[in-house]
């Protein structure tokens, strides 16, 4: 009994260390590399420029910000021009979404409304993203990990025994 035991355990725990290793070291996850497009809309709300919501759409590259495009809107346009004339939108060009969330930046003189909206709406969905991406400590590798705790606990309490 025992090593049979012994061999679920070993197979058991071989095969959560190689999963392990897949998933912490080959995962190609949407952070960090690949393209990826978000959208404030359904996340922003609450986030009103002069007029509306000002929705974005965000296009990341390799976990990076590679643009930033203003969609449909109920803006005024000659404050949304004030925004695009001064570039707010590039300055998050090139940035994690760590140090956009962190980016210290003011609003564009004359359009305040319009640019602090944009700001907090690109923070907002860099939040989002970033909880989104964060790795969930309870993943079935721990569950795995824990599972082959117990059989080892099992293994020493019938070593004991016999």
């Amino acid at each position: 009994m025992i090593k049979v035991l012994n061999y679920i355990f070993v197979v058991a725990l071989g095969f959560f260390a190689v999963m392990f290793g897949i998933d912490r070291f080959g995962n190609n996850n949407a952070q960090t590399s690949g393209d990826t497009t978000l959208y404030t809309e359904e996340f922003c709300q609450d986030i009103v420029g002069f007029n509306d919501i000002i929705p974005l759409e965000i296009n990341m590259v390799d976990g990076k910000i590679a643009s930033i495009n203003i969609l449909d809107n109920k803006e005024t346009p000659r404050f949304l021009q004030k925004v695009t004339d001064a570039e707010l939108v590039e300055n998050f060009y090139g940035l994690t979404p760590k140090e956009a969330i962190n980016l210290d930046i003011d609003a564009v003189s004359g359009a305040t409304y319009s640019s602090n909206a944009i700001i907090k709406s690109v923070k907002t969905r860099m939040e989002i993203y970033e909880k989104e991406s964060s790795p969930n400590p309870w993943t079935w590798q721990l569950f795995g990990i824990i599972g082959c705790a117990i059989v080892l606990l099992v293994l020493s309490f019938f070593r004991k025994n016999n």
